[in-house]
């Protein structure tokens, strides 16, 4: 579904013209939707590993400027084996390194704020980083008429954008509920694909099966 056919869509079911839902006004409409997919499912696609350093004597570390949701944070040493640094909150951390100008090797990191992680203990050397991450994807627009999401999942995305235009002009009660519940079932299949269909090796797992219910035989 490309940015103008969602575009129609959106006013078609609602039955609202271009007067009142104008280019702006839908636009936000898709960026609530793709903000609420992304939130929703860790989607394959949209995961990657950025590389790093860390300063010592610096306990911050600047986060990718595209990043949605972090997944993981891994210290390389020159020599040595690769360490998974453990997240944990902010109160944490400033209880365990309460002294950020004393220096260790990072055990920790938190989100200090969204271009901002906090290490702990502060780095006592310059580290290599990578950061496993959710990014965020270039949004459905007029100059973007395609994404992924609107490739992959249409209906996932057209019903999040009615379900903001429902809101929006606070429409019926009952259509909001049916926009709502399509949406769901719409995420859900989306979100079986990924976690169970693509996580899966047919030769390894076998292939997936719906289980068919039967009724037991008569007397």
């Amino acid at each position: 579904m490309t940015y103008d056919e969602l575009v129609t869509n959106i006013r078609n079911y609602t039955e609202v013209n271009s007067n009142v839902f104008t280019a702006a006004v839908i636009n936000t409409f898709i960026t609530m939707a793709e903000n609420q997919i992304l939130r929703e499912i860790d989607l394959d696609v949209f995961k990657l590993e950025a590389t790093g350093s860390m300063t010592q004597g610096n306990k911050f570390l600047t986060a990718p400027t595209d990043l949605l949701t972090h997944r993981y944070m891994i210290l390389t040493p020159v020599s040595g084996d690769q360490l998974f640094l453990d997240f944990r909150d902010t109160s944490f951390m400033k209880e365990y390194w309460a002294n950020g100008t004393t220096q260790g090797t990072p055990k920790y990191y938190a989100v200090w704020d969204q271009n901002t992680f906090y290490i702990a203990p502060t780095p006592n050397q310059n580290y290599s980083v990578e950061l496993g991450y959710i990014y965020r994807p270039t949004q459905l627009s007029s100059a973007n008429p395609t994404t992924w999401i609107s490739n992959n999942a249409p209906e996932a995305l057209l019903y999040a954008c009615l379900i903001q235009a429902y809101s929006y002009t606070k429409g019926p009660a009952e259509m909001m509920q049916y926009f709502r519940g399509a949406y769901k079932e719409a995420i859900q299949g989306l979100g079986a694909e990924q976690q169970g269909r693509r996580r899966r090796d047919e030769y390894r797992d076998g292939m997936l099966r719906i289980p068919l219910k039967s009724d037991s035989p008569g007397p």
